[in-house]
């Protein structure tokens, strides 16, 4: 077999399923086309697919796919990605030859799963937020905004009412395989569905499962979402804060910081593991600085992730001058992270400052205007300095409407 190093082999399609709210199934979370649905073939059928098996073969031959995008970019820009932090979840290294991968499938004896053992689910759009980096089909409020302000992809849908299929899907991924429960909503601790049926797996297929729940802190989990955090074999909950404060506010809106905070009581409470997500963009680079203190200040467990999409969130897709400031405040964080690569991440998070990329820079400005008009916010709340840039985008707006011109 040919000795030659691959650089993009993934655990996750051998591991893995993802089904999103419409009924597609993906290898994971990072994945934007699906080919299978869950009107056709469940989680685990799409698990066993051909389909499923030719991608396989090509990550395993080292080919770079169109399909992970995602972690190009996320690779491209930092020295981490999914795939990465994937791989070596499993103790798989990263960048050898192809001969490594087969042995480490045999020695892990994945070769011979039929069904997934870890599976992540979006079964209900229901949510309380409808943050500014959210589609249609992860937030009812979102989807309810895009539909008044005319915009929606999909304004005859109701992705908050969870389809016979989807609960059809789920227990199909219920088997004595399956290490990993990955759940999600919209917001998880809202949607009933997702509460019935953790409630109902069974005590004995529960002390196996790892269950994963993904929260924007802004429902207290109740006596009955305690209960189920207990019954299983360990749970994490993954809370969702991409600014400090009231500053969170208006990135996760109309979030309530003094409720993400009860949130995090309640837990510790509990004895529950949880911690601080945080997805990085243009929204946020500015002052993610005092989001990092705080988490250091608390000793809290945390992981952070580089947007990819939609494209005008891209942290770099700043002004240079503002990408500056950013550094400067970058610089002043502490490399005291609980977890390690996250300190990595951090340099990297500096070094992607030194080069703006603006392509995306009038989709952005068009975007910020429409819903801080729309929910009568004001990003400059958040990032001052960047008032100037915006009003400079305004004349050049007005101006090319004068003269009918499209921009």
């Amino acid at each position: 077999m040919e000795n030659k190093i691959n650089k993009h082999f993934c655990i996750q399609p051998f591991v893995n399923t993802t089904t999103r709210i419409t009924g597609g199934n993906y290898f994971c979370c990072n994945i934007k086309r699906s080919t299978s649905d869950i009107k056709e073939e469940s989680p685990t059928e799409f698990f066993n697919s051909d389909y499923t098996a030719d991608f396989r073969k090509k990550l395993l031959e080292g080919q770079k796919l169109s399909e992970c995008g995602t972690c190009h970019y996320q690779e491209d820009k930092s020295s981490n990605s999914h795939r990465i932090e994937y791989n070596r979840y499993y103790n798989i290294l990263n960048d050898q030859p192809i001969e490594y991968y087969h042995k480490m499938l045999k020695k892990l004896r994945i070769s011979e799963l039929k069904n997934p053992l870890y599976s992540d689910l979006h079964i209900s759009n229901l949510c309380n937020l409808k943050c500014l980096s959210c589609n249609d089909k992860d937030s009812s409020k979102f989807h309810a905004e895009n539909k008044q302000l005319n915009i929606s992809r999909f304004p005859d849908e109701d992705f908050s009412v969870t389809k016979a299929e989807m609960l059809d899907a789920v227990r199909s991924v219920i088997t004595n395989d399956l290490l990993f429960l990955d759940l999600r909503g919209g917001e998880t601790l809202m949607a009933p569905e997702i509460k019935r049926i953790l409630q109902n797996v069974n005590e004995k297929q529960a002390s196996k499962i790892t269950l994963k729940i993904q929260t924007n802190g802004n429902i207290v989990p109740d006596e009955d979402w305690c209960n189920i955090f207990k019954k299983f074999k360990n749970t994490k909950v993954n809370i969702s804060v991409d600014a400090y404060g009231d500053h969170n506010h208006y990135i996760r809106h109309p979030s309530d910081w003094s409720k993400t905070l009860a949130t995090i009581e309640k837990l510790q409470q509990q004895n529950v593991k949880f911690l601080i997500n945080t997805v990085v963009s243009n929204l946020n680079i500015m002052v993610i600085d005092e989001l990092f203190q705080w988490i250091q200040e608390n000793n809290y467990l945390n992981y952070f992730y580089i947007m990819d999409w939609p494209l005008h969130y891209r942290p770099t897709n700043l002004p240079q001058s503002l990408l500056d400031i950013a550094t400067k405040r970058l610089q002043n964080v502490k490399m005291n992270f609980k977890i390690e690569t996250c300190n990595k991440k951090l340099e990297d998070l500096i070094t992607m400052c030194e080069i703006s990329d603006q392509t995306h820079w009038t989709s952005f400005c068009k975007e910020i205007i429409m819903r801080d008009n729309f929910r009568k916010n004001n990003i400059a709340d958040v990032i001052p300095e960047i008032t100037q840039h915006l009003e400079k985008f305004k004349i050049l707006l007005n101006n090319r409407k004068e003269n009918n011109a499209k921009i």
